[in-house]
């Protein structure tokens, strides 16, 4: 699986609505074989803890803090019942990640809570706890374009900027792009196949799935206009995909449901 953010310089939502518009018709042209699937969804909140206090002379002190973020993910794609929460250290550098980086190989934890628990969450965060967090944006699509077909699922979404209780326009920083392809699978129960790990658990061929992602980006972009802005990747860590050291009774989908949430919640932290 790999994400594709495509920003929108003038942060203007019918500029991202062009964008998207351009990219979902020239994946219908190039290949008409793919299925219209059902429409999806997130929401996204993220929040930094809050530098302790300190000399205010000391600007040493203040610039080498490093914060702890604070996800806050709905995805109906990766759950209908599900909300999500990963908290990580920020990154160690400005523009750590930055093409064919590595989303899913971040430290952090990833949990979850029944999804209608999500806004209250989030109060929790922004009233009772403000001492400790202090939200940074709010991010939503919605009625994404979701198609399927062969080896491919690709989403494709206008990413919007919300504003809790307040008032004033929407903005939208950009476009997301998601791309996943099966790259191994399990076997029949009872047959251990060459090739095949003790788990029944396929090894995977990340060349050969990066290589054809990457293939499908390429026409799916080649004579767009995206702008000026360079186009942020991730892809997500082999532990998450399939993974033939997932826990017991999860066939990996556990490893590969966090290693998704820790992908989308790095690009979707954007500057924050």
């Amino acid at each position: 699986m790999k994400l594709y953010f495509v920003p929108t310089p003038t942060a203007q939502p019918a500029d991202s609505s062009t964008t998207a518009s351009s990219l979902v018709s020239a994946l219908e042209t190039l290949f008409p074989a793919l299925s219209r699937a059902a429409p999806w969804a997130l929401t996204y909140r993220l929040f930094r803890d809050t530098a302790p206090r300190t000399d205010p002379s000391d600007t040493s002190a203040q610039s080498q803090y490093a914060h702890t973020y604070q996800h806050l993910l709905t995805h109906t794609a990766l759950s209908t019942q599900r909300a999500y929460i990963h908290i990580a250290p920020q990154p160690s550098a400005p523009g750590q990640m930055q093409a064919q980086s590595n989303g899913a190989n971040k430290p952090g934890s990833v949990t979850s809570i029944p999804a209608s628990q999500s806004d209250a969450r989030a109060l929790l965060l922004r009233h009772q706890l403000a001492a400790l967090w202090t939200p940074r944006h709010m991010l939503s699509v919605q009625n994404g374009a979701c198609y399927t077909g062969g080896l491919f699922s690709i989403y494709i979404g206008e990413v919007r900027a919300l504003r809790e209780g307040q008032g004033g326009g929407v903005s939208s920083p950009g476009v997301v792009v998601c791309i996943s392809t099966t790259i191994g699978g399990e076997a029949d129960e009872g047959v251990q196949s060459e090739g095949v790990d003790e788990n029944g658990v396929e090894p995977i061929d990340l060349d050969f799935a990066q290589a054809t992602i990457r293939e499908l980006w390429g026409k799916v972009r080649a004579g767009r206009d995206l702008g000026r802005a360079e186009v942020k990747e991730v892809f997500m860590a082999p532990s998450g995909v399939g993974a033939s050291d997932a826990r017991p009774g999860t066939g990996g989908k556990g490893d590969e449901t966090e290693a998704a949430v820790r992908m989308w919640c790095e690009v979707l932290r954007l500057r924050g």
